[in-house]
């Protein structure tokens, strides 16, 4: 399944298989959003699959956001598909809980 990424009312939800072959595309459009925006919020609700590649890209969009002083949110803890692999690098802390969008 194809990767898009998706601004809903200032959420930038992540649809689709998030894996090596479109990690350059996340890491790019994020990075250029964390030198514009001083918060952001990421949803990884409708991600159908991850890889390692794209959890060190998500590593990466943290690190940055402190670095720089920025406010990230990501969502999508519950998300089954992907839970296992933030759990094995632990970085489940980079995601924030009881926050609602809509």
């Amino acid at each position: 399944m194809n990767l898009k990424i998706i601004n809903n009312k200032g959420v930038f939800e992540i649809h689709g298989d998030f894996v090596n072959e479109y990690t350059n595309v996340v890491a790019t459009f994020f990075n250029k959003l964390l030198d514009t925006y001083y918060e952001i919020i990421i949803c990884l609700k409708n991600v159908k699959k991850i890889d390692e590649r794209a959890i060190n890209v998500m590593k990466f969009i943290s690190d940055k956001a402190k670095r720089r002083s920025k406010t990230l949110f990501v969502l999508g803890e519950e998300n089954k598909s992907i839970n296992k692999q933030f759990e094995q690098a632990n970085l489940n802390s980079i995601f924030i809980v009881d926050y609602d969008y809509r």
